[in-house]
C-alpha cells in the first residue's frame, strides 16, 4: 500500500496559526481589496487591469479603437502595433468580397453593419450598401443622422421652417440653438456635465466659454463639490465645424490641453505621456454671442505624474463670451 506524506510544516507550528487565527485570519478587514492584478474590470479601469485613476495606462495596440494619430493602420494593428492581418486590415484583399468580410474569409459582411467601421460593403459607417440598413438621408422622411428635424436641420440638410415655436424641439427662426436665444426664445442657459471616476458631476456652480479670436476656445465649468474642469481647443484642422474632433495630449500641449482639479487638491492634465483626452464638437457658431455643444471624455494623468482620473459621458452647451 503506497503511503502518503503531508507537506513538511512542523505540526507545532501548524498547531500555533490555528490558535492565533482562529477563525478571523480571512475576513473583510484583511482580505486583498480590488486590484490592478485581478481580472476583474473595476476601479475605475478602461479595461481590466489598466488605465483609470490607479492602474497603469492601457496599451493601446489592445484597446480595441483605430487610433490613427498613433500610426495605426487599422484597429489595434499596424504602425506602433503589430502588422494587421490581412483578414482584418481595412482593405478589400484579394478573396474578399467586402473589406475584411466575405468570400474566403468566413465573415459575412452584414455582420459588420454594427462594429462602428467603415467596412464591408458599407458606404458610410454601418450603414449602405446591399448588408447594412440605408444611410440616413434628407428624403427618407424619417428623424435621423445630424437632422433636428424630419429631413430637415443640421449640417447636410436643408434649414427646418420655423413657426416661431420654442418648444417644437428644432433649431429654427432665429434661435441661437434649438428652442433658445434669438428675438422669442428664451436665453440659452450654460450647462455642463461629466463623470470623474463614475461619479456624477454637474457644472452648476460656474461655466465658461470664451473665444481667442478664431483659433482656441476655451470652455470649463466647477461644481459644487468645487471639481473644475477647462479644457483649452485650439481650432482643428477641418476648422470650427460641426463633427469636428479634438484630440488633447502630450503632443498636443500647450497649444490645447485639459486640466481637472479635483477637491483634494489633486491636478491632472492632459499634457503628460499616459494622458489622452477627446472632445467632440457637436454645433458651433464660432464667435462672440454664439454657442457650442460638445461631448468629451478621456483619460488624464496627475500633474506629479502619478495617478489619474477618467473622465468620461462628459457634455456641455455653452454661450460664448
Amino acid at each position: 500500500m503506497t503511503s502518503f506524506r503531508l507537506p513538511s510544516i512542523p505540526f507545532v507550528l501548524m498547531a500555533a496559526i490555528a490558535v492565533f487565527c482562529g477563525t478571523s485570519c480571512l475576513n473583510d478587514d484583511n482580505l486583498i481589496g480590488p486590484n490592478c492584478f485581478d481580472g476583474i474590470l473595476n476601479n475605475g479601469e478602461e479595461l481590466v487591469d489598466c488605465g483609470g485613476p490607479i492602474c497603469t495606462p492601457c496599451d493601446p495596440c489592445e484597446n480595441g479603437v483605430w487610433d490613427q494619430v498613433l500610426g495605426e493602420q487599422w484597429v489595434d494593428c499596424g504602425g506602433a502595433c503589430a502588422p494587421c492581418e490581412v483578414g482584418f486590415n481595412g482593405q478589400l484583399d484579394p478573396g474578399e468580397t467586402g473589406i475584411d468580410c466575405g468570400g474566403d474569409t468566413g465573415i459575412d459582411c452584414g455582420e459588420l453593419c454594427g462594429d462602428g467601421l467603415l467596412n464591408g460593403n458599407e458606404i458610410d459607417v454601418d450603414c449602405g450598401g446591399p448588408d447594412c440598413e440605408a444611410c440616413p438621408s434628407c428624403e427618407d422622411e424619417l428623424l435621423n443622422g445630424e437632422e433636428l428635424g424630419i429631413d430637415c436641420g443640421g449640417p447636410d440638410c436643408p434649414p427646418c421652417p420655423t413657426d416661431g415655436d420654442c418648444t417644437n424641439g428644432l433649431l429654427d427662426g432665429d434661435e441661437l440653438y434649438i428652442d433658445c436665444g434669438g428675438t422669442i426664445c428664451p436665453p440659452c442657459d450654460g450647462n455642463m456635465t461629466w463623470k470623474a471616476n463614475g461619479t456624477d458631476l454637474v457644472a452648476d456652480f460656474e461655466t465658461t466659454c470664451s473665444m481667442n479670436g478664431s483659433n482656441t476656445l476655451t470652455v470649463g465649468g466647477v461644481s459644487v463639490t468645487t471639481d473644475g474642469i477647462g479644457m483649452t481647443l485650439p481650432e482643428p484642422s477641418v476648422g470650427w465645424l460641426d463633427g469636428a474632433q479634438i484630440t488633447l495630449n502630450e503632443s498636443s500641449a500647450p497649444a490645447g490641453a485639459c486640466t481637472y482639479n479635483s477637491p483634494s487638491g489633486q491636478t491632472y492634465t492632459s499634457a503628460l505621456a499616459g494622458a489622452n483626452f477627446t472632445v467632440e464638437i457637436l454645433y458651433i457658431l464660432p464667435e462672440s454671442g454664439g454657442i457650442v455643444v460638445g461631448t468629451f471624455g478621456g483619460s488624464l494623468i496627475g500633474s506629479d505624474g502619478t495617478g489619474g482620473i477618467s473622465i468620461t459621458q462628459g457634455t456641455f452647451l455653452l454661450p460664448i463670451d
